[in-house]
């Protein structure tokens, strides 16, 4: 039974998305309103090892003997930047299991600011961290932080990300609620500190949200608004914005034969629909 490897995601960004969890359900420094992973029970905000490396390694090797996925990514259960392995583990995967793909870690942020954790990027080919905004009040909306967790850390995470010797791809995300951080100052403000810090990105992705969050009542952004967030982003400076579409499906000969025990891990992280599903797997 696969406890730590997932998927393939059907992934909207990176096609077909091999996810490996670094962390134990549910490890979170935040305790995001929309996760699709449910609620954050008890703020975890120290970093540490949360699983065998072996283990998590012997998946990955039995799996890329027959998936040969767009990504590798971190993600799944919790924060990945928690886990103090990070760096061995993609190195690991580089190095011993041959792995010839790119490695992408999704991050909420926090964690950027973090020194020991900029040496443990070097395998790493892409990294989506989130910026969702720089007020305080939206940032307590949208991630019901620890009394100790500031804005500001996202902002010195972002700051020392860019100051870092990173060589690999960053796609900034931002990620816009109804009537949460959908108004225009919000989106003003993103821009100033982008430009004005000079942060290197690669993409800055306009994304909503897709599947059931931990509040089941949050609203989708419209096409429209999405649209003006980055008509404003543009007048303010940036480029390479993207909106995030729905998942295309792929041909039927280049579908992946379904391996139940993947897929039910993958489930269990998370809702999806059969239609997601479809898109990327062959019908049994």
């Amino acid at each position: 039974m696969y406890k730590h490897v997932f998927g393939p995601v059907p992934s909207r960004r990176l096609g077909i998305s091999l996810g490996v969890d670094l962390v134990v359900s549910k490890s979170c420094n935040l305790n995001c309103i929309f996760c699709e992973c449910g609620a954050t029970k008890k703020i975890q905000l120290e970093r540490k090892r949360f699983k065998d490396m072996n283990e998590i390694l012997e998946e990955i090797s039995a799996v890329l003997k027959d998936i040969k996925p767009d990504y590798i990514t971190f993600s799944g259960s919790g924060e990945p930047t928690l886990s103090l392995d990070l760096g061995n583990i993609s190195k690991a995967i580089k190095e011993d299991l041959k792995y010839e793909g790119k490695i992408c870690l999704i991050t909420n942020s926090l964690l950027l600011a973090d020194e020991n954790l900029m040496k443990e990027l070097e395998y790493i080919d892409l990294i989506v961290p989130t910026l969702n905004t720089l007020t305080q009040d939206i940032f307590e909306k949208i991630v019901r932080p620890d009394y100790r967790t500031s804005v500001e850390e996202i902002r010195k995470g972002f700051i020392n990300l860019n100051k870092s010797n990173y060589k690999g791809k960053i796609w900034i995300e931002i990620f816009i609620l109804e009537n949460v951080n959908d108004s225009d100052k919000n989106f003003v403000d993103i821009a100033n500190f982008l430009k004005s810090e000079n942060i290197r990105y690669d993409k800055i992705q306009l994304n909503t949200i897709d599947r059931v969050g931990a509040e089941r009542d949050l609203k989708a952004i419209s096409f429209e608004k999405i649209s003006r967030a980055k008509k404003i982003l543009e007048e303010n400076g940036l480029d390479n914005i993207e909106i995030i579409k729905s998942l295309g499906e792929l041909e039927e000969d280049k579908k992946i034969q379904i391996n139940q025990e993947l897929l039910d891990n993958m489930k269990q992280k998370r809702l999806y629909q059969e239609e997601e599903i479809n898109k990327i797997f062959k019908k049994n």
